[in-house]
């Protein structure tokens, strides 16, 4: 997101590379704050049962409406990553889940709200019947190598795709 106006001092922000740094950001010539447009923590899972059937989510409001993603969310003041993925499972497939470790984290650049790191975790169920909910049409479980598309977002086929290559 740019800005136009400094939020300390309503100055016209300058984009420029700040002393001692090497990418451009946007500086208030007058007071000197510095914007830094950092990506927003997202967190999610992977669920994949005995019989290589992984669950995923079919978004319900924009972007990407009606396309499959792990389930995920973005993590709240407060909360941790942990937090955010058990959260974000259950909120948007009723399940309750245990978390396995962390699977590995994403880059994500094609979220049009925000850039994205996605920490995904692995994860079991533990109880729970699949209840689409919160912002999800649709959910479910779907064979690992014939999975619905299309997926939204990179970071999000990268996860499945790097599940594939390490226990398939």
């Amino acid at each position: 997101m740019r800005y136009k106006y400094c939020p300390v001092c309503a100055n016209k922000l300058a984009t420029r590379i700040p002393e001692n740094e090497i990418i451009e950001r946007q500086v208030c010539g007058k007071c000197g704050f510095v914007f830094y447009d950092n990506p927003k923590p997202a967190c999610g899972v992977l669920v994949v049962d005995d019989n290589q059937k992984i669950l995923l989510a079919k978004r319900k409001y924009p972007p990407a409406v009606g396309e499959w993603t792990l389930p995920a969310g973005f993590m709240e003041i407060g909360e941790g990553p942990d937090e955010c993925a058990i959260r974000e499972t259950f909120e948007e497939t009723g399940l309750h889940i245990k978390l396995n470790g962390v699977f590995n984290a994403y880059k994500g650049g094609d979220d049009p709200r925000h850039a994205v790191v996605l920490i995904v975790y692995l994860a079991e169920v533990i109880s729970g019947e699949i209840i689409p909910g919160d912002d999800v049409s649709e959910a479910g479980y779907f064979d690992i190598n014939n999975i619905p598309v299309p997926i939204a977002f990179s970071s999000n086929e990268e996860a499945i795709a790097e599940y594939r290559a390490r226990y398939l």
